[in-house]
């Protein structure tokens, strides 16, 4: 299992436009991937999830994945995340 910290950076936070991209990346992978924020499991593959959970900029998340590729997918997805802009 892969699990790390990472803080949202995105100005905005995770508002539609960013919300949607992170989605879209994740469908990309077969593997579990859960983002946890404030005590809460959110499902990113699900955007109703993600919009729901209101995370804003310089909210602390953990990503955590499980699967075959799991760290390759970590790795992925937190520089993805921290890549996010407006």
């Amino acid at each position: 299992m892969f699990k790390q910290a990472t803080t949202i950076k995105n100005p905005t936070g995770l508002h539609a436009r960013p919300a949607s991209q992170l989605t879209a990346f994740c469908k990309k992978f077969p593997e579990k991937i859960t983002i946890e924020v404030g005590g809460s499991s959110i499902d990113p593959k699900s955007i109703i999830s993600l919009l729901s959970a209101g995370i804003k900029c310089g909210t602390e998340v953990n990503v955590i994945v499980e699967g075959e590729n799991e760290n390759l997918v970590g790795e992925e997805l937190i520089s993805f995340i921290n890549g996010l802009t407006e």
